[in-house]
């Protein structure tokens, strides 16, 4: 294992964390924050502390003249003066701004406190965050996780249509609102997304704030090529998360588990992967629904679903009940052994194409070809051997022909078309009177009908 992958970012060891706005503050929270009871940027009044992560507290508050409800995230103190998180913040709150998607957090305003800490607005959500949920009621529903994590994937769909990559995917950065009885999904917390962006797009700015070496994300649900701590991180690491998000929804259980950060990243890299069914067989996960999540979780990225549209649009045909969803694989030999069936008369065509092209080629060089004959009536064979000018025109073959009679009468027919040499004489001397018949043309062809009496 690499020693790259001990590095770690100690500010994102965690995220943002949401809570429900019934719940009470942890004990002694607003006693002893200062900024409760504030009025930031003459705007927002911080009414309360409702959590806190690796980079920053979160706090409700209300717009000081229109009385809306709003949440809050200030950068935590002790990064005051790390100017790479405060960047880092201003990215987040640009980013979700930018891609515009129903199912994103809606970031509406960013600035700083009074003792210079970046701070950035956003809608206020009232539900849970899917961890929650998922440690509480898990394994949940198989409609009902489908129905979740569709949305996350519209969600990621669009930040990828921008450009957007979010690498730190997991339960608690996906919030649940409940409208009537429907969940309702917001993903959250853009702080560690990769923004894959022209230079004249600022891009390149954006993309200095990920460190070369450093490990960037959730360990439970980091993406192999995120464990490697590579720089080539594309769309496909949130394909993954997203997979074993709906993995840990489906089974109550992530498939990587460990006692340490290593423990996980190495399981994460080496150990194969149960299926949810071979997890928890007693739970009758579909077979369509196993095939989704495992594709998903394809260790080669190469392998997986190769844009998140596509994994949308697979989760949505589970929802209609489809249970042929991703058999294209499975599809694809049946394909291949009907071709290979075809083979055989294919080769037999071939085979006999072949075999008249040859015997048209031998025809054509004067070879004898034997065609059939009508069979002759039955008579004795004439006991002379045939006269001597059939022999000329017809020059024995190196090995004696056979005695039958067929044969001899096959090799007459043959002949019968050449001109011999007696009849190329008689020929020569003069013209044969028409009706007459030549002694030549006895000699060429004696009847076996005939004797030569």
């Amino acid at each position: 294992m690499r020693p790259i992958m001990a590095e770690v970012d100690p500010s994102l060891s965690e995220t943002t964390p949401h809570t429900p706005s019934g719940s009470a503050p942890a004990e002694g929270a607003e006693r002893f924050d200062p900024l409760v009871g504030t009025v930031l940027a003459e705007r927002y009044a911080i009414v309360r502390r409702i959590g806190e992560g690796g980079m920053g507290a979160v706090y409700e508050a209300r717009h000081a003249i229109i009385g809306k409800r709003v949440a809050v995230k200030v950068l935590l103190e002790k990064f005051l003066e790390n100017q790479e998180l405060v960047a880092r913040l201003l990215q987040e709150a640009r980013l979700a701004s930018s891609i515009g998607h129903e199912n994103i957090v809606d970031v509406t305003d960013y600035g700083t406190t009074s003792d210079g800490r970046a701070f950035v607005v956003m809608e206020f959500l009232d539900g849970e965050a899917l961890a929650q949920l998922v440690m509480r009621d898990a394994p949940l529903p198989v409609e009902r996780s489908l129905g979740i994590l569709r949305q996350v994937c519209s969600a990621l769909s669009a930040a990828h249509a921008k450009g957007i990559v979010h690498r730190d995917v997991k339960p608690e950065n996906i919030y649940l609102v409940r409208r009537g009885d429907v969940d309702f999904v917001k993903v959250v917390d853009f702080g560690v997304s990769k923004a894959v962006q022209s230079r004249d797009e600022g891009g390149a700015d954006l993309q200095r704030l990920t460190r070369t070496g450093t490990v960037l994300g959730t360990p439970l649900y980091m993406s192999p090529e995120q464990a490697r701590g590579g720089d080539d991180v594309d769309h496909r690491a949130d394909i993954w998360s997203a997979g074993l998000m709906l993995y840990e929804c489906l089974t109550g259980e992530v498939p990587f588990r460990a006692n340490n950060y290593l423990g996980v990243i190495s399981q994460v890299l080496t150990q194969e992967t149960v299926s949810p069914s071979q997890l928890r067989p007693e739970l009758g996960i579909p077979a369509a629904v196993d095939r989704v999540v495992m594709r998903a979780l394809e260790k080669d990225r190469d392998k997986r679903y190769q844009q998140m549209a596509e994994f949308e649009h697979d989760l949505e045909r589970l929802l209609a009940g489809d249970s042929t969803v991703a058999l294209r694989e499975a599809a694809e030999p049946t394909q291949a052994s009907a071709r290979h069936r075809l083979r055989w008369p294919l080769a037999a065509l071939g085979v006999l194409a072949l075999g008249v092209a040859i015997a048209v080629a031998l025809a054509g060089a004067g070879q004898p070809v034997e065609a059939p004959v009508a069979p002759a009536p039955a008579k004795p064979a004439p006991s002379e051997t045939p006269p001597a000018a059939a022999l000329v025109a017809h020059p024995a073959p190196a090995t004696p022909p056979a005695p039958a009679p067929a044969a001899s009468e096959r090799g007459r027919r043959v002949a019968k078309p050449h001109v011999s040499r007696a009849s190329s004489a008689a020929a020569s001397s003069g013209p044969v009177e028409r009706g007459k018949k030549s002694k030549a043309d006895d000699t060429v062809a004696p009847s076996p009908y005939q004797s030569d009496e």
